[in-house]
């Protein structure tokens, strides 16, 4: 029987485990073997959370831990990161030497192995970060069809939340109560779960963000075109990005510095409010509609409550406060009458995806083609009768969309999302970054924009126990006011607590 470790595993961040190492308390190896105990747990027994597809194979972490150990005592310390596990999404390729597939939850994608790491596995490979194993997803990150935000995949299953008892409940809704929320679902129930200590993801709209929110998570979505998504399952270059997950803001900062070309976000951690100027919407504007999720009349009000006692506490803490604050609402978002963003996804999706399938080794699968075709030979796997659509991926193919049509659309949503919506609110306020819930539509709005958005923790609903959060969006290329805001936010408010199921 493995020893007790010499850290919580639910609770203890990536700066914390680097303080043990430092200190001789622990080992590589041994924070390894942690968390693969914890995932044998857990995943495919105990609470059956469903979070991880495959790992690595365990000599070959074991193998990649002792040669992360070697270098420490040689006193080389590649990043904050050295030693660490982490996951990766079950959308970005990883190569050969994982000796793991890609499988982006599709049954057609199953066994495909990529040709190489996807540019931002090098470079956590680089860094020294332990790739431990692949995180269960939306199929094909929400595309497939009735699946998109619940977290189920034809490979990995229905992910389920840490938090809640009794699971995902049979027809629940597209963000109903007790999802884990998607596409990054595996990943963020990870984190919460003691998996890894931190998780790497995928955002196009709301991806990283709603799935962090649902688990007590800090998540983050960089700026579209700021990190390299190459490897990485498109939607569209419009409105796709890379982020992470993490239990502390400045977990969250080490895993964005190395993603942002080695940046140091040391200094933007301050812990303060002090010369911080926040905006907060009027959070009644700023709620799911019915068809995505039944409201919770308890919920919401607790969510309304929990907010306006953090814009006290911000105000009361050296902060200036601003609200309620306009911004754009989704009515902006529109091309001839339909949703703006469903189209031009739709027009960019068949063409990315086509090339994004290049990026494997041996499959049969060259086209989205190919994988609507698999579906419809293979039902009772790639289609089954809680999941049974793929209109996502056969309206993709029947786009009709023209270049002077979806250059129309492009200019819609950049002028009401950027130049008439954050932008506009963050100069007339003169704002850093604003604040709302995250049981809502604004990472829709930064997706248009193109912007980073997060989530940091907040509370846990008194009807069921499903954690809730903030939402936060700022500027272009403005990471670090958000995870100075962050970090503020994780001294001053009511501290996350681990999934009491796993106590």
């Amino acid at each position: 029987m493995a020893s007790k470790p010499a850290f919580d595993i639910l609770t203890t961040d990536c700066a914390e485990l680097q303080g043990l190492l430092a200190a001789h308390k622990t080992t590589s190896v041994d924070i390894v073997e942690a968390h693969l105990a914890q995932i044998e747990r857990h995943n495919s027994n105990g609470l059956n959370l469903n979070a991880i597809i495959t790992t690595t194979p365990r000599d070959v972490l074991l193998s990649i831990a002792r040669r992360l150990d070697e270098e420490r005592a040689q006193g080389a310390i590649r990043s904050p990161l050295h030693g660490i596990p982490i996951t990766i999404k079950d959308n970005i390729m990883t190569g050969p030497e994982f000796q793991m597939p890609t499988s982006v939850g599709s049954a057609a994608l199953k066994s495909a192995v990529a040709q190489k790491n996807a540019p931002v596995v090098d470079m956590l490979v680089k860094a020294g970060a332990i790739i431990i194993g692949k995180a269960n997803l939306s199929e094909m990150a929400g595309w497939k069809g009735f699946g998109i935000t619940t977290g189920w995949s034809a490979v990995g299953g229905q992910t389920q939340s840490p938090y809640i008892i009794g699971g995902v409940k049979p027809g629940e809704k597209l963000l109903g109560h007790t999802t884990p929320a998607g596409s990054s679902s595996g990943s963020a129930a990870g984190v919460a779960a003691g998996f890894s200590p931190l998780a790497l993801a995928t955002e196009t709209d709301g991806s990283i963000v709603q799935p962090a929110n649902r688990a007590s998570l800090y998540g983050l979505k960089a700026t579209v075109g700021l990190i390299p998504t190459e490897g990485t399952a498109p939607w569209s270059s419009l409105t796709d990005s890379i982020g992470g997950m993490a239990r502390t803001p400045q977990d969250l900062a080490a895993l964005l510095g190395i993603l942002l070309n080695d940046t140091d976000f040391s200094d933007s951690l301050t812990g303060s409010w002090e010369g911080q100027r926040v905006g907060f919407v009027d959070p009644t504007l700023w709620t799911f509609v019915p068809f995505i999720c039944d409201p919770d009349p308890v919920l919401i009000e607790q969510q309304h409550r929990a907010l306006a006692d953090a814009a006290d506490i911000i105000a009361k803490s050296a902060g200036t406060v601003e609200q309620p604050v306009p911004l754009t609402s989704m009515d902006e978002l529109v091309l001839d009458g339909e949703d703006a963003l469903d189209q031009l996804w739709n027009h960019d999706f068949e063409k990315a995806w086509n090339v994004y399938l290049t990026g494997y080794k041996d499959t049969d699968i060259k086209s989205l083609v190919d994988i609507v075709e698999f579906n419809k030979k293979n039902p009772d796997i790639a289609l089954p009768s809680a999941y049974p659509g793929q209109q996502l991926l056969e309206g993709a193919l029947k786009d009709t969309l023209s270049d002077e049509i979806y250059a129309l659309g492009v200019k819609t949503i950049r002028d009401a999302a950027r130049v008439n919506g954050i932008d506009k609110t963050l100069s007339e306020f003169d704002l850093d970054v604003i604040i709302g819930p995250m049981d809502g539509r604004i990472p829709t709005i930064a997706a248009a924009a193109g912007y980073p958005v997060g989530t940091m923790p907040l509370g846990y609903s008194s009807t069921n126990g499903r954690a809730f959060g903030a939402c936060i969006i700022t500027g272009a290329g403005q990471e670090d006011k958000i995870l100075k805001a962050m970090s503020a936010w994780h001294v001053t408010m009511t501290k996350r607590k681990p999934p009491p199921q796993l106590l």
